[in-house]
């Protein structure tokens, strides 16, 4: 079982990683930190085949590991500090555990055959998809011109409609 030693102001703790470990501003998050500058769900810590790993949320001011914002999956080792916020998380070696070689991206899926020294190949640029925004609220621009024709349409046919009448009312309060 991995642990990890927090620090955030004067609150300091041991927080132990036996499966996914959501950190952030939510109540629900496995750690919940007061602080503005964190998403609901910011960064999960988890283990792959006994190792920690850190993964970034899709967090607005994002997660670092010792200094260097992350991007994909990254395995851990001990000493290894994660910034989320003011927070840092501190990999902490349990007697025992085996210590990984180096902090290395997590692959989620067999790694290809290594490429001949001869040969370049350059991948392709691969932009992620936007994620759509939240609507905040209020109605659609299309509807509120549909309203407001509808309203004028409203004035001037009773305008039109009434004016028989109000001619017919003045020429009978004029002698």
């Amino acid at each position: 079982m991995a642990r990890l030693l927090l620090e955030s102001g004067r609150e300091r703790r041991e927080i132990k990683v036996a499966g996914p470990l959501t950190v952030g501003r939510s109540q629900t998050a496995g750690v919940y930190l007061d602080d503005k500058t964190l998403s609901r769900e910011h960064t999960q810590f988890y283990l792959d085949h006994g190792r920690v790993c850190v993964r970034d949320l899709d967090s607005k001011n994002g997660t670092y590991l010792n200094g260097v914002l992350i991007k994909q999956p990254v395995a851990l080792k001990p000493g290894d500090k994660v910034k989320i916020g003011v927070a840092v998380f501190t990999v902490v070696h349990e007697a025992g555990d085996a210590l990984p070689a180096v902090s290395a991206p997590v692959a989620s899926a067999p790694r290809p055959p290594a490429v001949p020294a001869k040969t370049t190949v350059t991948a392709p640029h691969v932009t992620p998809a936007p994620r759509p925004r939240p609507r905040l609220g209020g109605p659609h621009p299309a509807a509120v011109l549909f309203y407001r024709l509808i309203l004028l349409g409203v004035i001037v046919g009773g305008a039109y409609l009434s004016k028989p009448l109000f001619v017919l009312l003045l020429n009978k309060i004029q002698p």
